[in-house]
């Protein structure tokens, strides 16, 4: 279990474009992006789009919009939707060898079958009832109107084994398992199967994901070795359980899409550095970038517990690398937002202040526009405008009025944040009087003095 580089390294990210992308999903592509790039390999994109009738362009545009924002580029782009010829010659090869058969059994049968099964204590395999039926009774089914699905015979006899990147060996036998639809009675060939064929023809070498799908790789496994003799490596990866017990889901308004995270102004650089170092052992910086996390990414540092995904680690880390940020490389996005008179000063006097860009406009109609008046202590008030000098000096004008009313800590200093921008609290008062400057200041203390009186 190791990361040691390996040149030919093809890793896939295979999302159905059925809804939105959320936490879940970005990070089985983030650990398969980051394997990728520590060793010198390809990130593919594969667009899982054999569900027609779920699969639409609106939510393919959006994984596009949410890879994109993230950075997460990938080196090739596939769609299943453009290899159902090769599907075909697939299963044209299958019914050569004997490995599919053609079966009959309706959605209401098969259930049936299994409530049966079930309470009768027995596992819910299927049966292999199709393959007594003889040709007279498939071509009276047939002309009944029944359309066949087709099953991919397992090799029962075998215990399929691999040694997972993560888990370590694996063992499943395979009489413990039902024989897989690989076609559907539509004629829509099934992702067990279509994602097999895929991988073959991609020549990806490494399969990362969801440890959900631990039983479908023994399955799949098989039929590996059925079409190609030759099977990838696995790693199967503990799936993500939300803070507060919120399914992980593709609906639309969900908190943990990363649509939705991007709407409320999470950093995308945030949201990266928690799923990359969620249950590992790393921990989680706001400087760090996706080179950064890739030269630090191994599998051996992946526990295996579940780990939980909280929202309130990213808003957290997103103001840290706001923080930070310089006036260059916001000032773009301010302008997005239609704000006036922006600057360096104006910039730094915020942004520790914020929790996303976007409540730069909450500052901006702080210290630039009237604000709603807060009475204060009307003296106090007229010994601010009293002390009050052009230019003004932060520390000179603290200490005159520190000494004419007596006042010091929060019983000096909150009221004139009070009066200053209407808030209990805000920016580092010394950035708000420089910003305002004299002009400002003193027409703000007359307005409340004004209202006072």
């Amino acid at each position: 279990m190791n990361n040691a580089s390996h040149p030919s390294v093809r890793v896939r990210f295979a999302p159905s474009p059925t809804g939105l992308l959320h936490v879940g999903n970005i990070r089985i592509a983030l650990v398969n992006y980051l394997f990728a790039k520590k060793n010198g390999g390809k990130f593919i994109l594969r667009i899982d789009d054999t569900d027609v009738e779920r699969s639409t362009k609106k939510f393919e545009n959006e994984l596009f919009h949410d890879l994109e924002w993230l950075g997460i580029k990938a080196d090739e782009l596939h769609r299943q939707s453009d290899n159902r010829s090769q599907y075909h010659c697939a299963m044209d090869r299958l019914k050569k060898m004997g490995r599919v058969y053609a079966c009959y059994e309706t959605k209401e049968e098969l259930s049936l079958k299994r409530k049966i099964q079930t309470s009768s204590g027995n596992p819910p395999i299927y049966d292999r009832a199709a393959l007594r039926l003889s040709s007279e009774e498939k071509k009276r089914l047939e002309q009944d109107g029944l359309k066949p699905h087709w099953r991919f015979k397992l090799n029962d006899e075998n215990c399929v084994e691999w040694n997972d990147l993560l888990h370590g060996k694996i063992s499943i036998p395979l009489n413990t398992a039902s024989d897989p639809i690989l076609i559907k009675p539509d004629g829509s060939f099934v992702y067990t199967f279509a994602s097999v064929v895929d991988d073959i023809n991609m020549g990806v070498t490494h399969i990362i994901r969801g440890d959900d799908h631990i039983t479908n790789t023994a399955v799949q496994i098989d039929i590996f070795g059925a079409l190609s003799g030759e099977m990838p490596s696995f790693a199967h990866i503990p799936l993500l359980s939300s803070a507060n017990g919120e399914e992980l889901s593709k609906r639309i308004g969900s908190s943990l899409s990363i649509s939705s995270m991007r709407d409320s102004g999470a950093d995308p650089n945030a949201v990266l550095n928690i799923l990359a170092t969620l249950g590992t052992s790393n921990n989680a910086s706001h400087r760090d970038r996706l080179d950064n996390l890739a030269e630090s990414f191994s599998f051996e540092k992946i526990s295996l517990a579940a780990p939980k995904f909280n929202l309130e680690d990213v808003m957290l880390l997103t103001r840290k690398i706001i923080s930070e940020k310089t006036f260059s490389e916001v000032k773009d996005e301010l302008q997005k937002l239609h704000l006036e008179n922006i600057s360096e000063q104006f910039w730094n006097t915020i942004r520790e202040n914020l929790s996303s860009i976007g409540e730069s406009v909450f500052w901006h109609n702080v210290l630039f526009n009237e604000i709603n008046v807060i009475k204060e202590d009307e003296t106090f008030v007229e010994q601010m405008l009293q002390t009050l000098t052009n230019p003004v000096d932060f520390d000179e004008w603290m200490g005159d009025l520190k000494r004419i009313s007596a006042r010091k800590g929060r019983d000096l200093f909150h009221p004139i944040r009070i009066v200053l921008t209407g808030l209990e609290d805000g920016p580092e008062l010394r950035k708000i009087v420089n910003f305002l400057g004299y002009d400002r200041l003193r027409e703000r203390i007359k307005r409340n003095l004004e209202f006072a009186s």
